[in-house]
């Protein structure tokens, strides 16, 4: 199955508003009417860090990193790097 591209980037240099897009993007997937929670955890792809997808292909996504330095961690995709979400740190093993 080929890799897509998602549309709308989420790297932002306000680490408020780039926590907002997260938000936002996690929030996309409860109903539009906004009137119910999400009846189940948010479940992300798991990676490891040398499996992880080309990041320029999946830019705004967001994955969960298995093996990264310092344990496992949420990360998104800037269209360069994919990068840690509690810090906007490149992810490395």
């Amino acid at each position: 199955m080929a890799e897509k591209r998602p549309i709308v980037p989420l790297v932002h240099s306000s680490p408020e508003e780039h926590r907002r897009q997260i938000a936002l993007r996690t929030n996309a997937s409860l109903p539009k009417d906004g009137t119910e929670g999400m009846t189940a955890p948010l479940l992300l792809k798991s990676y490891a860090v040398a499996d992880l997808p080309t990041a320029s292909l999946w830019e705004g996504a967001l994955v969960y990193v298995s093996d990264e330095t310092g344990g496992a961690t949420i990360a998104f995709s800037d269209g360069t790097n994919w990068l840690r979400v509690q810090d906007l740190s490149t992810v490395s093993a």
